[in-house]
């Protein structure tokens, strides 16, 4: 009996002390940022991050986060952010058809290895990985950023196509045991 009473008044004091130290953080405080990132706002609004990374060498990783997933879809709109997210690579403004696709494999980013986008919850990220070593390639990495945020070019025929893509990509998803 008495080593039971030890524990009950171990773990109660346990309790207490874990609960003093949760009450020490406040929720309505944002994280911390790392101190090695750089962060800014461009004059049309857009928040910017940078941060340094010696590997892999020679290599950047620009990423566009835009601030709309499945959560602001509503019944009638199901998947329509990730339809959006597949056309950002069937045409744009600068990149028409499959342009985007072959500049990037032609500066050596392998499309799907490397090149990648993701629909979640509450945003759309896109990843594009490109050689940090030639500027123009760079500034043009920028452009495709600029391309997904804005100039999709939505054609009709590439529509059509990237229809039966994601369809096909929803039906395997559903097929998966949770």
């Amino acid at each position: 009996m008495q080593l039971q009473n030890h524990r009950l008044i171990g773990f109660l004091f346990f309790l207490t002390i874990s609960l003093n130290a949760l009450s020490q953080f406040k929720l309505d405080q944002p994280l911390p940022t790392d101190p090695n990132v750089k962060i800014g706002k461009l004059a049309n609004g857009m928040t910017y991050y940078i941060h340094k990374n010696s590997k892999p060498e020679k290599k950047l990783e620009l990423r566009l986060a835009v601030n709309a997933g499945s959560v602001l879809e509503n019944n009638d709109q199901r998947g329509l952010a990730h339809f959006m997210e597949h056309m950002g690579f069937n045409g744009s403004k600068n990149f028409p058809k499959n342009e985007l696709v072959n500049y990037l494999q032609k500066v050596g980013v392998k499309f799907g290895a490397d090149l990648n986008a993701y629909t979640g919850f509450d945003e759309t990220v896109y990843i594009l990985p490109i050689p940090s070593d030639d500027p123009d390639v760079v500034e043009k990495g920028f452009t495709v950023l600029e391309d997904w945020a804005f100039n999709n070019l939505l054609d009709k025929e590439e529509i059509e196509k990237e229809r039966g893509v994601v369809l096909e990509e929803s039906r395997k998803k559903e097929e998966r045991p949770v």
